[in-house]
């Protein structure tokens, strides 16, 4: 066996193209955040959503009746109706 011994300065800054790409490569992944994340429901959608649901819980009617219950609680908070 033999020892290689490489002499070679270590570097102290990125690449120069390093930054550029860093920051189209943030800018990129922050717009597919942004299209990926789900818009905010109305507070009419919302109150829908809960209705919807309730209608599935056929077989359990007191929880039902809760999701109806908050349905009508979010509307009169928001003024709906």
């Amino acid at each position: 066996m033999g020892t290689i011994t490489l002499q070679t300065t270590s570097r102290r800054s990125a690449p120069r193209l390093a930054q550029p790409i860093g920051r189209a490569v943030g800018a990129v992944l922050a717009t597919l955040a942004d299209w990926v994340r789900p818009r905010q429901q109305t507070p009419i959608e919302a109150a829908a959503e809960l209705r919807r649901l309730a209608a599935q819980y056929v077989s359990q009617p007191s929880f039902a009746a809760d999701l109806r219950a908050a349905a009508d609680r979010h509307e009169q908070l928001y003024g709906i109706q």
